[in-house]
């Protein structure tokens, strides 16, 4: 139905090669990458703003948009582990900074994976002609969704970053210390952390906080292979934790496709360190990703036929049957795969000591 999300990860890590993150220290493997990553983070947004401004006849860029969306969702993956040597409360704010920006590109995927999956359905004359006048009917929706996307970005220049007093480093703080931990029940973000009502959505000023963190010379002190075995680690037991979920419940398996999309970038961060291990690792949860994005799709198209008064009811009929006969099929394929793939990912990694203590 869609395309495999993701493109290649940007290069980094101080081209350390299998075998060397035993030396490697962890700062000197992530400063290249997260600085690498919010490159591509602003490369693909300026390529989102200068393609709406070839003009109204010119076809919309969809990948544009498409690849600043990965692009940000692989350095929001990176804060993860990226906190255990910048400090949690450092990251903190930039993590849901980029979180509230990425939410606000999310209508946008929304209209278009509706659209692809709806014309890829196969469905009777009538009912595809219907299909096709109401998904024409919700095309001003996706202009609208990226126009608004373009506008967010058009306004945010990196030369309009500011520096915050949150910036600003505390009495002997050296970037991480027992602050850094959660309160009990904190999720890692605060209502403080989110937009004021009115307020505008930012992303440069989180970007340039980060590189700002980043510069500082004080930082906790990790080899880059115990990080990376404790990132890659943490994402293989969060799958673990959904793999046995009933393939019916949809939220489910969209919580597990976030987790394997997490498993795959953080084996693609760190492949420098491990090699075909992190390869195989990336291209497994990759498989997956997509298998459960398709299942994901499925379910958010019957949740809007089901709602589609629009359509006649013998068409929304036809659509709402095709559409569970095809999440069937998706489901069926995605619990066999899984089983495959479960057992590729423990075949990698059995016996594989976490580096890195809990907590």
């Amino acid at each position: 139905m869609t395309p495999l999300e993701g493109s290649p990860p940007p290069s980094g890590g101080g081209g350390a090669g299998a075998g060397d993150g035993a030396r490697l220290s962890a700062r000197d493997f992530l400063d290249p990458v997260l600085l690498s990553h919010i490159e591509r983070v602003r490369a693909d947004a300026r390529r989102v703003v200068a393609a709406s401004e070839q003009g109204e006849s010119a076809e919309p860029d969809a990948e544009a948009v498409h690849d600043f969306r990965v692009s940000l969702r692989r350095l929001r993956t990176l804060l993860k582990p990226a906190r255990r040597i910048y400090g949690r409360r450092r990251l903190r704010p930039v993590a849901e900074g980029l979180r509230e920006f990425a939410r606000a590109t999310g209508a946008l995927r929304d209209e278009e994976v509706l659209r692809e999956t709806l014309t890829a359905l196969d469905l009777d004359e009538a009912a595809r002609a219907a299909v096709a006048g109401w998904v024409a009917q919700r095309a001003r929706r996706e202009r609208e969704a990226r126009a608004h996307i373009v506008e967010l970005l058009r306004q945010d220049r990196p030369d309009d970053a500011g520096a915050t007093q949150a910036d600003a480093p505390a009495a002997g703080d050296m970037g991480a210390t027992q602050a850094d931990a959660p309160a009990a029940g904190d999720t890692g973000a605060t209502q403080a952390d989110a937009p004021a009502a009115g307020e505008r959505l930012r992303l440069e000023p989180h970007l340039a906080r980060l590189e700002r963190r980043i510069s500082r010379r004080k930082a906790r002190k990790r080899g880059a292979e115990a990080l990376a075995r404790r990132a890659i680690g943490d994402a293989l037991d969060d799958v673990r934790a959904l793999a046995a979920s009933d393939p019916g419940d949809g939220a489910a398996m969209h919580a597990l496709r976030i987790r394997f999309k997490r498993l795959r970038y953080s084996a693609e961060t760190f492949s420098p360190l491990f090699g075909e291990r992190a390869e195989r690792t990336a291209k497994s949860a990759s498989r997956m990703q997509r298998r459960l994005g398709q299942l994901h799709d499925a379910d958010e198209a019957l949740a809007q036929m089901r709602s589609a008064e629009e359509l006649a009811p013998d068409a929304r009929a036809a659509v709402i049957e095709a559409l569970v006969a095809e999440r069937a099929r998706l489901a069926h394929k995605a619990t066999e795969e899984l089983a495959r793939e479960l057992e590729t990912l423990t075949s990698l990694w059995s016996g594989d000591p976490r580096a890195l203590p809990s907590g």
